[in-house]
Order: C-alpha cells, then structure tokens, then sequence
C-alpha cells in the first residue's frame, strides 16, 4: 500500500513540474524586443469636462487571485454627450457560437477565449451602475475579435465604430473560418464600404494619426495596427492628470510595455501581422516610459483594471476625484 502511495505521489510531482514548465514555456516566457525608433510626442492640452467619468464593468475572469490574473468586459465612459462602450466581451452565446467549428477550433477557443464567456450578460450589469444600454450612444471595438465583439449580441441596437481595415478584416470568410470572427457578430457592424471611424492626420501623443470622438479631446482613438489590420487605442482623458489609454490585444498584460515582450508562445497566432504587432509594442513601451502617469489597460489586463478602478469592477472613476 504504502508503495502504492508513493508512487502516486511521484507521479503527481511529475505532472505537476511538466505542468509548470509548459505554463512557464507557453504563458510566461516571451523574449524581449529590440528597442524603437524614437519616435516625437505631441503633448495634448486635456482640459477635466464636468460630468465624464470611466466605469470597469468586468463580465468574466480567470485567475483572479493572482497577479497576471485575465479579464474580460468593457470599459463604459459616460459623457454629457452620450455613453461610450469601449469593447463588449463575449456573446452569452458563447459556447453555441464556436459548436459549429471543426474540433481542434473549437478545442482552442473554448481553451482560451472560452474561459471568459460572461456569466452575467452585459445589459444586467450596466442595469447595475444605472446606465440603460438602450440610451448609448456609441461602442468602440479595439478591434473585432470574437471575446471582444460578442457582447454586441446582447445589446440593444446601437452603432459601431470601426475602420475600413478592420471591417474587411472582419468580413475575410478565412479569418471567419480560422474563428477570430464570428460570422453573425458581423450583423451587428457596419458595411465595409460604410466605416463609421475615419483617421485624421493629427499628432496625438507619439502617433501620427488620431479621431477625437466628441471633438472635446475627452476620448481620443489612434491606430494600433497589427494584433488585427484595423487595431486601436482609445485614451480616455477624465482630467489632466486622470488618463487611461485602453490598448485592446496590443500586449497579453502589463509586461508587454513594461519589459517591452511581444505576446506569449501561446497566443501568438492571434497576431494577424507579428512585425507590426511588435512595433506597436514597443511604441507602448516608449509611451509608457515618456507619460508615466498615463494608465495603460490592456484589454485582459487585470492588473491594470485594478490600479486605475481601485473600487473593483462595476465602481466608475471621475476627474473631479482626488487621485
């Protein structure tokens, strides 16, 4: 018995080093990235408009007990002009979604994205910090991935913003069927040949192009291609010394322009352009070491949800209050 036993447990250390190992190979490791052109930064004048805040409405998470915890949901910003989504998350439907793919599809995105369906649809728990999900005024999509796009399908109408590059994107039946995109996600876009956010050739930061939403300079969109060809950013400005800057995929976490690393071994195919997705890495890098003080949130960064939105999911942020 007791051989048995001890057996057993070697066993069980042995599955759980190769476990670690291929945590640590697949998840943890990733090579740093060679350092950027400088680029020159164009410092915006950011006045604090009355009645703009930031609420994180988190729908899913994963690990949450630990540091490189993930997450899932949007970002809501409400504006005396109209209520802004950034990103939605996943469909409820998720699981139904991804049925019709061939296994070994299906096997990676229930894997991943999978673990971060919502268990609570996105209407109900905008319902719960009192924003009607009938009177928004826009979403945004960092770009249009299904964990990203398919909180669409809960919503009520409303518009979306995204580029040409990222609407063709989205509409490619090869990127369809490899299950980036979700077919039916695409009703709720607009017509590729009808884009509803155009870049003007306007200096913003350390990027060369930019689209100001409300024209006010609160919620800034710049170019972040290369994770997907029409990849954005959004800064969202509560007051001057208030800033997020919400990256989407750009980077897995907050390594990503900390140690300026591209993203891990096992989400690196996400990556529709890998050259170009680096660059955008280490352009966030740069920014990160010139603007210290600006909070970037990757879109499954927990970490950073938490530093900038202290009070935890659904607790909003304004730039009235003291930092």
């Amino acid at each position: 018995m007791f051989r048995v036993l001890k057996r057993i447990v070697l066993l069980l250390c042995v599955f759980i080093a190769v476990a670690a190992v291929a945590l640590y190979a697949l998840y943890f490791r990733r090579t740093p990235l060679p350092a950027p052109v400088s680029h020159a930064r164009v410092a915006p004048v950011i006045s604090t408009i009355p009645g703009i805040s930031a609420c994180w409405v988190e729908t899913a998470k994963t690990f949450s007990i630990f540091p490189f915890g993930s997450t899932a949901g949007t970002v809501l910003v409400r504006h005396p002009a109209g209520d802004l989504l950034i990103d939605t998350g996943s469909s409820r439907h998720y699981d139904q979604e991804i049925s019709v793919y061939p296994f070994a599809t299906w096997l990676k995105l229930k894997a991943l994205a999978g673990q971060l369906k919502p268990k609570v649809p996105l209407p109900d728990l905008l319902r719960r910090i009192g924003e009607d999900p009938a009177k928004l005024r826009w979403a945004i999509l960092s770009h249009a991935h299904l964990d990203h796009a398919g909180g669409l399908m809960d919503l009520p109408p409303l518009p979306v913003l995204l580029t040409r590059e990222e609407l063709q994107f989205a509409f490619n039946p090869i990127v369809q069927n490899r299950g980036y995109v979700i077919a039916v996600h695409t009703q709720k876009f607009p017509p590729v040949a009808a884009p509803t956010l155009r870049f003007e050739p306007t200096p913003y930061e350390t990027f060369d192009e930019s689209a100001d939403l409300y024209k006010d300079g609160s919620v800034v969109v710049v170019p972040l291609r290369g994770h997907t060809p029409g990849s954005v950013g959004i800064f969202v400005n509560l007051s001057p010394t208030r800033r997020l800057f919400y990256v989407g995929d750009a980077v897995d976490d907050e390594r990503g322009f900390e140690e300026r690393v591209g993203k891990s071994l096992i989400l690196r195919d996400s990556d529709n352009n890998m050259v170009l997705a680096n660059r955008v890495v280490g352009r966030l890098s740069e920014l990160h070491e010139k603007v210290p003080g600006l909070a970037i949130i990757p879109a499954h960064g927990r970490s950073a949800y938490k530093k900038f939105f202290p009070g935890g999911s659904l607790t909003c942020v304004s730039g009235q209050q003291p930092r």
